[in-house]
């Protein structure tokens, strides 16, 4: 019962976010492109990239490309040579700084319409999953 209810309750979760990160990107850049600078703030490579979003490598090094003429992502010489760093730009920080505040601005107001103990319940929940998910990757 608790599968069923992840497996209902996340996907409608992450059509929200991308939803609500569409609303915010104006068509500068697309919810894919943004998924990018979103994990290049995290620290992934544009291998990691690509096994998240379970797509090619190619698909990725375009997306960089595409941003990195855009000026929202730079690329740095990595110590070991055979790679390079991705990083956000100013104007690629301030993208995700906005499209992330847009978010957050509009969960948040969702989330004042819950009582303080659905949201501490809904808090506590999180963390549970949180957990449970990452003991799953850990594997």
């Amino acid at each position: 019962m608790l599968a069923e209810k992840i497996l209902s309750t996340v996907p409608l979760s992450i059509r929200t976010i991308r939803k609500l990160s569409s609303e915010s990107l104006h068509e500068v850049i697309t919810v894919q492109q943004f998924r990018i600078l979103v994990m290049t703030q995290e620290g992934m490579s544009q291998t990691q990239m690509a096994n998240t979003q379970q797509i090619s490598m190619a698909a990725v090094s375009k997306m960089v490309d595409h941003l990195v003429k855009q000026g929202l992502l730079k690329r740095s010489p990595c110590a070991d040579r055979r790679c390079l760093q991705l990083s956000l730009t100013a104007e690629g920080k301030k993208i995700h700084k906005r499209v992330t505040g847009h978010i957050k601005k509009v969960l948040d107001a969702q989330f004042d319409k819950l009582t303080k103990e659905e949201q501490s319940d809904l808090m506590k929940g999180l963390d549970v999953l949180d957990k449970l998910m990452g003991m799953i990757n850990e594997k």
